[in-house]
């Protein structure tokens, strides 16, 4: 008697062959010539628009592969999606539909060339290059987004380049109409997207997802096109990474990282204004007289909770190094008092940053919530080394303007300390 679970294991179906699709298709509308790419998602393969004599692009799904019961009209969504844009940086879809009752097809412009993943893990991704593709995915998904379609899966394997340099979006199978409604989850709420590309609002089932995904997901491919690397854990800023970078890109890539998306981008085209204008070369202007010496000023000031001594000393050092004045507090009961006397002075803190667990006090969590009562618009900073728990990984829903893992990196802690303040800048004007 065979057991159960062996049973089950039944061999996943191969994709239908070239010939085999050949003969499915519409009669007398396409040729099918070889099959050029196979993911989660589909098989793809080069085929002939008979008609027109043009080469083509088919992609088929097979009914049965889908992860619910929505997985068919995730797939007409994307071939309405994608034929709703025209667009030189999106790819062009032609004609969609059902082979029977088993697969779904859709077929799309040719692209003759390849795609940023596979640029990149050959080494050929260049500061240079990057450089040059940047505006033209920002052009791309500033025309979706003016169409209201939000794309949701912005990563390298989905932006592809022609042998002639210029780049095609692709793969709209989780866009989504933002007049419709914008949740990320199905309707089973398994949720959709590239986690390493998701923003944090992506993880939540019960949380709305606008274009500002893309804005964040474009920022972490717009980090590894020029690092070579993911913004993981506490990273440092592109220029820190790639010697010879510009650091006027790291402010925009902080802005687009942001755990908060009211503190992103609020538009494309804001993060495509900002990335050309530090494209334009720096010009150095000299003085025409020596100018007197400027006394001394304070980064900001940072009120500081952590009840661990060392911790404490190594932010608080690190933070002064960077001329921040710091007052440390060990206690949320000491930070609610120092927070609200400074407000009464009118010398209040720029940023709180706060330790999550206090075991023998009030915590960063309970900490915060007393201080969003005495000032609404605080920018507080979370820090923890449980990078799971929950004010960690949506920290934007428990009203922090960034999460701070432990252990620190100095280069991380001001990357995010001066993001937020940044914000609080912007905030102000």
């Amino acid at each position: 008697m065979s057991h159960p679970a062996a049973a089950s294991a039944v061999p996943r179906a191969l994709p239908p062959s070239p010939t085999e699709l050949s003969a499915m298709m519409p009669f007398g509308r396409y040729s099918v010539q070889a099959q050029v790419g196979l993911g989660g998602m589909g098989t793809v393969y080069r085929g002939t628009q008979l008609s027109l004599g043009r080469p083509v692009a088919i992609k088929v799904l097979r009914v049965s592969d889908g992860y619910d019961f929505a997985f068919e009209d995730r797939f007409r969504r994307e071939a309405r999606a994608m034929a709703a844009l025209n667009h030189p940086n999106i790819v062009a879809i032609y004609d969609y539909g059902h082979l029977g009752t088993e697969f779904l097809y859709f077929v799309m412009e040719y692209v003759d060339g390849t795609d940023l993943g596979e640029i990149m893990r050959l080494g050929r991704m260049t500061s240079e290059l990057a450089l040059q593709l940047l505006p033209q995915i920002c052009a791309g998904l500033e025309y979706a987004h003016s169409k209201g379609i939000v794309h949701r899966d912005i990563k390298p394997a989905n932006i592809m380049l022609t042998r002639q340099g210029e780049v095609k979006i692709a793969d709209f199978g989780l866009a989504k109409d933002v007049a419709l409604g914008a949740s990320l989850a199905t309707e089973t709420h398994m949720v959709m997207g590239t986690p390493e590309y998701a923003a944090p609002e992506q993880f939540n089932a019960h949380r709305e997802v606008d274009h500002r995904a893309d804005i964040y997901a474009f920022g972490v491919l717009m980090y590894q096109m020029l690092t070579g690397a993911l913004p993981r854990g506490a990273w440092q800023p592109p220029s820190a990474l790639r010697p010879g970078l510009d650091p006027r890109f790291d402010p925009i890539v902080i802005r687009a990282l942001m755990p908060d998306r009211q503190h992103r981008f609020q538009s494309i085209t804001d993060m495509r204004r900002a990335i050309e204008a530090a494209l334009v070369p720096a010009v150095a202007q000299t003085p025409s007289a020596p100018l007197p010496a400027a006394a001394p000023t304070k980064a900001g000031r940072i009120l500081l909770l952590e009840d661990d001594l060392m911790v404490r000393d190594l932010l608080r050092r690190a933070l002064e190094n960077a001329a921040f004045e710091v007052v440390e507090t060990g206690d949320g009961k000491d930070t609610l008092r120092h927070y609200q006397e400074a407000m009464q002075q009118g010398h209040p803190y720029d940023i709180a940053i706060l330790d999550l667990t206090i075991p023998d006090g009030m915590c960063g969590r309970e900490t915060m919530m007393h201080l969003r009562r005495i000032d609404p618009q605080i920018l507080a900073i979370v820090s923890s080394g449980y990078r799971d728990d929950p004010v960690m990984k949506d920290c934007a829903a428990y009203g922090f303007a960034a999460a701070l893992p432990k252990p620190y990196q100095v280069e991380g802690l001001l990357q995010i300390v001066n993001g937020v303040l940044a914000v609080g800048r912007r905030r102000a004007a």
